[in-house]
């Protein structure tokens, strides 16, 4: 039992190095060219352990200065967790090789489980101590996140590994068409935000004049810009189907509602409409489109044959779109910036309705329509 604890323990080093080091050097070659009089070499290592950190998308608790009001910092980037997520991939595949099945079943061995809880277990340690050594007298990781993170990026590599090829036929038609449903919605999230990107780009470029991060500080902004684009793919998506999404608490953007009086500086966000579109409403026709596929593909999978499975994959679409928008919004600092992003039940039972609608109109038209 020894050897595969040691191991996975082994794996869980490597794979949280892997995502450390590269990070680190990122923070590190900022600090050395900002050029600040007062930063100290302490610090930057601090920074880059919260920058890990979040990473892998572990909040934080603030006490902001000077008054000590206290506030929370967990809006993070989406795009940030594929460099944890890759790392436990490569960690999951090692072991498969060294302890896995050779019957090509999907099964676990136990010596493979036993490898996967050394994982676990190191990876976990290493979060919390990280937490613990990195904390400041204003910024608190919550390390106590750290078991459900890492188990959740587990989980979510080893599914990847397994699905394609020793799941069941019913997860692996539920996975495709999950996969291919939500991909296609967050790309029109995606193409939306560019649009509006493009149309807002001289606020965009005021932005980062304000921000005047200088060369390496301006490829380090874009940087993050790029990670934080699925969190802006989700919000545009929840914009295009109708409830919106909010930067600051008591704010909406909706395409009939602008209750927005400022954004904070940060360019993505120079993307955000300026008034209201209410002929954008339409976008709730890519949610019954969504459930009009659905229906359509549904007919054609294993998913047919067992009693509810036609509601089966709406829940499924729903749970995934409510985890993406949990992912993907929070808040920054405190204060006004407590809610950023969209609605937590809105958002998702909005989509849910809109799929089911669209299966009722295709069910309709094949029963009803011209034969």
């Amino acid at each position: 039992m020894a050897r595969p604890l040691i191991a996975g323990a082994s794996e869980g080093v490597r794979a949280a190095l892997s995502t450390f080091i590269p990070l680190a050097l990122i923070v590190l070659v900022a600090w050395a060219t900002a050029g600040s009089l007062s930063g100290q070499m302490g610090d930057a290592l601090r920074g880059s352990f919260w920058v890990w950190l979040g990473a892998h998308h572990l909040t934080f608790s603030l006490s902001l200065s000077p008054s000590g009001i206290p506030g929370a910092l967990s809006f993070l980037p989406l795009g940030a967790l594929i460099f944890p997520f890759i790392a436990f991939r490569g960690a999951l595949n090692r072991i498969q090789r060294q302890f896995g099945q050779r019957d090509g079943k999907a099964r676990l061995g136990t010596k493979e489980r036993q490898a996967f809880i050394g994982l676990f277990l190191s990876y976990t340690a290493i979060l919390i101590l990280a937490s613990f050594g990195s904390r400041s007298a204003d910024v608190h990781p919550r390390w106590w996140w750290a078991p459900l993170i890492v188990l959740s990026l587990i989980s979510a590599a080893q599914f990847t590994l397994t699905v394609p090829t020793g799941a069941p036929s019913l997860l692996r038609d539920l996975t495709r068409i999950t996969v291919m449903v939500v991909g296609a919605l967050l790309g029109i999230g995606a193409f939306a935000y560019s649009l509006s990107l493009l149309f807002h780009f001289s606020v965009v470029r005021d932005l980062y004049a304000v921000l005047d991060a200088g060369i390496i500080g301006g490829v380090l902004l874009t940087l993050l810009g790029i990670l934080t684009l699925p969190n802006m793919a989700i919000s545009a998506l929840s914009y295009l189907l109708g409830s919106g999404f909010a930067i600051g608490s008591g704010t909406l953007v909706s395409p009939g509602i602008h209750r927005l009086n400022e954004i904070p500086a940060f360019p993505l966000l120079g993307a955000i409409p300026t008034q209201v579109h209410p002929y954008l409403y339409f976008g709730g026709l890519i949610g019954l489109g969504a459930g009009i596929f659905v229906m359509t593909i549904l007919k054609r999978t294993s998913l047919r044959d067992i009693r509810f499975g036609y509601l089966l994959l709406p829940l499924v679409l729903t749970a995934v779109i409510f985890l993406l928008t949990l992912l993907s919004n929070g808040s920054v600092l405190g204060g006004a910036l407590t809610t950023i992003g969209p609605s937590l039940w809105q958002f998702p039972l909005l989509f849910l309705a809109q799929v089911l609608v669209g299966m009722g109109l295709k069910i309709s038209y094949d029963k009803w329509g011209p034969k």
